[in-house]
């Protein structure tokens, strides 16, 4: 065997090879220059005569993700999910609404009309908008913290009774007719007349003076829907900025008949969170049950992996025996490509796949940060579904490099959904033990004498 005493170009595809091999690995080998080394590492494609071990390069378990970030983007969410894989899932929503501006005045003596409020949909929602959903509003007690990120596991404080309740049938691309125009797709609900009143009440007071004072006195609303669905139900998205997300205050001055309406906005100084909560697991995938609460979750990893939106679900992987890899010989990584199959079977019109995922590495915090390959964009990195393949692949070659050559310690992967605070979407995957298209790593590399 030649020795490549050439300079070795790393970062792309073009390294300079003397010795390469293309290997489609759920179990992985090392070859020296004579005799192949049996370090725990196994060959896939044995028509390239080496011998191989049965361990697999390639171990995954689901585990449970972490609270994201909510108060960012244009979009919340609303509803309630029973997913017949994932389990039932619910999003609610604490937000504050704002003065319009400061020593702002109703007139001499407001009487109140009624008190509304009302959402613009985006037109995105996920799941079976055709069930009925109990929308339910609360006042909050306490005010949403007055704090730069809001992540989805916060939860506000909020007197018992709530001031509205309303059966809607969410319709996020029904355009809604008023009087003989055509509106955005919206709905609305009606506030009791206690609330209304107190916002009345403010008239005249410090609490109309500025928008601190104000926010003291009425703190904001948390949106609910109640958990008792019949059918599927659906998580549906909320354009928060857009003209028919308001608070309405309909009114006219006392001794007159003309009808009066101001609105307090949603706007960016708003400050609002997405609260999403599994509610149970009751009709969740068997699988998806025995990794999150039984002894071994990476053995029923081996079959199918779950990643869900909202802060709910990862794919974690890993490569046990990436360190013997390293340290067994002078290895460059010239590719690598991960490939992610779908599992079949388990979405359909529904239950669409998620249309990208991204991939993480574990830092020595276990802090999730991103791989070196992602610097080189997304075409370069991959992530996206490819619907033909129904499958996601990620180009992992400069993360490899570096665990191969000290610069970064090996606490694996994980696998989230990105944005997942504006979708609800999930993916159930294949994982690396499957007979049939296993999640799988495409390496070419060369080994150095």
């Amino acid at each position: 065997m030649k020795t490549n005493h050439s300079p070795r170009l790393r970062g792309g595809f073009l390294g300079l090879l003397l010795l390469s091999f293309l290997t489609a690995v759920s179990l992985f080998s090392i070859n020296a220059c004579s005799e192949p080394d049996e370090i725990g590492l196994g060959l896939i494609d044995r028509r390239a005569g080496f011998n191989s071990s049965d361990t697999l390069t390639i171990i995954g378990s689901t585990g449970v993700s972490v609270p994201v970030p909510t108060n960012f983007g244009g979009q919340n969410m609303l509803g309630v999910l029973d997913d017949p894989l994932f389990g039932k899932v619910r999003a609610s929503l604490f937000t504050q609404f704002r003065l319009t501006q400061n020593n702002f005045s109703l007139g001499e003596s407001p009487v109140l009309d009624s008190l509304t409020i009302s959402f613009e949909y985006s037109g995105r929602y996920y799941g079976q908008v055709e069930t009925f959903q109990t929308i339910k509003i609360f006042e909050l007690s306490e005010q949403v913290p007055d704090v730069d990120t809001l992540y989805s596991d916060l939860v506000v404080p909020h007197y018992p009774d709530p001031v509205a309740e309303l059966l809607l049938r969410p319709a996020p691309t029904d355009s809604v007719l008023i009087d003989t125009t055509m509106f955005a797709p919206h709905f609305k609900v009606r506030l009791s007349d206690a609330l209304g009143q107190k916002i009345i009440d403010a008239n005249g007071t410090p609490a109309f003076e500025n928008v601190p004072n104000f926010l003291e006195y009425f703190k904001g609303l948390y949106i609910t829907v109640d958990d008792e669905i019949d059918g599927t139900g659906s998580i549906f998205n909320i354009s928060v900025f857009n003209f028919f997300t308001r608070l309405s205050l309909y009114y006219h001055e006392e001794g007159d008949t003309n009808a009066l309406r101001h609105d307090f906005p949603i706007t960016q100084f708003t400050k609002r969170s997405n609260f999403f909560e599994t509610l149970s697991y009751d009709n969740a995938h068997p699988v998806l049950v025995e990794q999150l609460f039984g002894e071994d979750p990476e053995e029923s990893g081996d079959s199918l992996l779950f990643v869900q939106s909202m802060g709910k679900l990862r794919a974690n992987i890993r490569f046990p025996y990436l360190s013997e890899l390293s340290s067994a010989a002078n290895v460059t990584i010239n590719q690598a490509r991960l490939i992610v199959p779908i599992a079949e079977g388990f979405s359909d019109e529904m239950f669409t796949p998620a249309q990208e995922l991204f991939l993480l590495r574990y830092d020595d915090n276990g802090k999730m940060v991103p791989l070196a390959d992602m610097q080189f964009g997304d075409e370069y990195f991959g992530g996206r579904y490819n619907e033909g393949e129904r499958h996601y692949s990620f180009n992992i070659t400069q993360h490899l490099q570096e665990v191969m050559d000290g610069k970064i310690s090996d606490h694996g992967l994980t696998m989230v959904i990105p944005q997942a605070a504006e979708n609800a979407r999930r993916v159930v995957l294949n994982g690396p033990g499957l007979a049939l298209r296993p999640m799988r790593l495409e390496i070419i590399y060369t080994v150095f004498n």
